[in-house]
């Protein structure tokens, strides 16, 4: 048998006094991480708590469960620079403008007329052009002045188609033109430079400044054709080669004597101007016949040598008299007239657009359903009167 000494009750109060304390040693800590574990709890479900829905300020702090888009890289081609720099030249395009419409120039040191005519492409009537749309160079004497600015008419420009003269007239306003003396001018209107002077109050005859206006008193002088004791009267022919009776006033050659100049040219053009007239007003387009021709040449003729423009010859022939001298009988006759300068511009256009706008007689002649027949004639002379004469004679056998 073990022989133990039985503990005292001093030894047994100690014991339990340190079992005591090394408990609650232990016991402190313990409490103290459970406490903190729970708060690390609590904590957690806090804030698992306010990041759920998407109005919360703290829920912007964390990612959500969004789905983010898969970017699809289309390529792109990038040049690669060269390492010389490559230059592109832009021509410079010089454009050469018409003017489509009248336009203002200033007068500069050296010009005249006739150079600004050629300037500016106005052609041959280029002068009588800017005296037109000018008429302050007129009114001044015809001077201009270096910074004067004018008014220049566009290329193509006509001159505006003066009024044909009727017979009788005795005065007319006449521009000068570019080479223009008092003695040419004389001659061409029948007048004398005596009067042309005394009218026009000219100081010095010798300067006669383009683009003054003179008034001209015609048929101052009673002008006839003359025929020289050598010369012999032409006998027109007509289709067939039969001859016919002489024209009222003959034609001369003899040098010196008038001897005008017919232009087959515009004699073609204004029998298309009037038949295309005709047909395009539903009537019948008319026949050149040969003896009409030749009256229309004789009266034409005789207007050009002897100065005058009327229906009536001198020798008092009328359309229908010519017309029988002719050895053509008609049952209707009619005859249209048409006298201008070729200065101002005559040709057949401008005839015809007088008679069909201007000339209600010619024009009932041009669409004159109860004729059949015509003949046209064009001649010119720069001695006559009116220069150029054109005749169309109507008539129906």
């Amino acid at each position: 048998m073990l022989n133990r000494t039985p503990p005292s009750s001093s030894s047994t109060k100690n014991t339990l006094n340190a079992y005591r304390k090394r408990r609650q040693f232990f016991r402190g800590p313990f409490l103290i991480y459970s406490i903190a574990a729970i708060l690390l709890i609590a904590g957690i479900a806090i804030v698992i708590n306010a990041t759920r829905g998407g109005n919360n300020p703290i829920g912007a702090l964390f990612p959500t469960d969004t789905l983010t888009p898969t970017l699809t890289l289309t390529a792109t081609n990038t040049s690669i620079p060269t390492p010389t720099a490559t230059i592109t030249f832009t021509p410079t395009i010089t454009l050469t403008l018409t003017p489509s419409a009248p336009f203002s120039y200033t007068i500069v040191e050296g010009d005249l007329l006739e150079t600004i005519a050629e300037k500016f492409n106005l052609g041959p009537d280029g002068v009588p052009l800017i005296l037109e749309y000018n008429p302050i160079i007129a009114e001044s004497s015809g001077q201009y002045n270096v910074g004067q600015t004018i008014t220049i008419p566009p290329p193509g420009t006509v001159l505006k188609t003066p009024t044909p003269l009727p017979s009788g007239i005795r005065e007319i306003d006449y521009v000068v033109l570019p080479g223009d003396t008092l003695a040419g001018l004389a001659v061409r209107y029948n007048s004398t430079e005596e009067d042309i002077i005394s009218r026009n109050n000219i100081e010095n005859p010798n300067v006669l400044n383009a683009g003054i206006s003179l008034k001209i008193r015609i048929n101052l002088v009673t002008a006839t054709a003359t025929l020289p004791p050598t010369s012999t009267p032409i006998t027109p022919t007509v289709a067939g080669g039969q001859p016919t009776q002489a024209a009222a006033t003959p034609t001369v050659s003899a040098p010196g004597v008038c001897q005008p100049s017919e232009n087959a040219t515009f004699v073609t053009e204004l029998q298309t101007l009037i038949n295309n007239a005709r047909t395009s007003g539903g009537l019948s387009a008319l026949t050149v016949n040969d003896r009409l021709v030749a009256a229309a040449k004789a009266h034409a003729v005789d207007m050009v040598c002897n100065n005058y423009f009327s229906h009536l010859g001198l020798s008092g022939s009328t359309p229908e008299a010519r017309v029988q001298a002719q050895g053509y009988t008609a049952s209707v006759v009619t005859e249209n007239l048409y006298a201008l300068h070729p200065a101002y511009g005559i040709n057949p256009q401008t005839a015809f657009n007088w008679w069909m706008n201007n000339d209600p007689d010619s024009r009932s002649n041009i669409l004159d359903p109860n004729v059949t027949e015509f003949g046209v004639s064009y001649q010119v002379s720069d001695r006559s009167l009116f220069g150029g004469y054109f005749v169309v004679v109507f008539a129906k056998p």
